[in-house]
């Protein structure tokens, strides 16, 4: 059990800690599912547009929005007063880092590889193009994630 740390109201602490753990589990999850939804899309040309479009909405309306209430909660849990300690300061960071690439290159890519999937068909040099790199994104993401849960699970003494 997480205890609260000193002053903090107990049951405001724990349901953070609730809320923290299950959006970060929901996103996780929805995640790890856009490969299957991408790979069931590629076997099925005709499905492809319907698979990317699946994936950018869990992305957009669930996956990532659950990742940002990770982070609040997670903030407001440090402001309650829970210590954070060097292996909390780096995953922090590759949260940072991760939310980023997330908004900033994953979202905008995915847009593009619909809208030219569209308008020229999974066969074209810049859509296959745009699927490598989309690819490549979400496993560097999929690597911070997994990166961020080992650290909050093994705690490790980074210095």
């Amino acid at each position: 059990m997480h205890l609260p740390p000193e002053g903090a109201p107990p049951l405001i602490y724990t349901w953070l800690v609730f809320v923290h753990i299950f959006v970060t589990m929901l996103a996780v999850g929805l995640n790890a599912s856009y490969v299957i939804w991408i790979l069931r899309g590629t076997k099925d040309s005709a499905s492809l547009p319907f698979a990317l479009r699946g994936v950018k909405f869990i992305d957009d309306y669930v996956a990532n929005p659950c990742y940002l209430v990770g982070g609040l909660s997670g903030a407001l849990m440090i402001g309650m007063g829970k210590s954070v300690a060097p292996f909390l300061w780096v995953a922090m960071g590759l949260y940072v880092v991760a939310m980023a690439i997330a908004y900033g290159v994953y979202t905008p890519l995915l847009s593009r590889q619909i809208r030219v999937l569209e308008a020229k068909g999974s066969g074209d040099v810049e859509y296959q193009r745009l699927a490598r790199r989309s690819n490549q994104i979400g496993v560097l993401m999929g690597v911070l994630v997994v990166v961020i849960l080992l650290l909050k699970i093994f705690e490790p003494p980074l210095w």
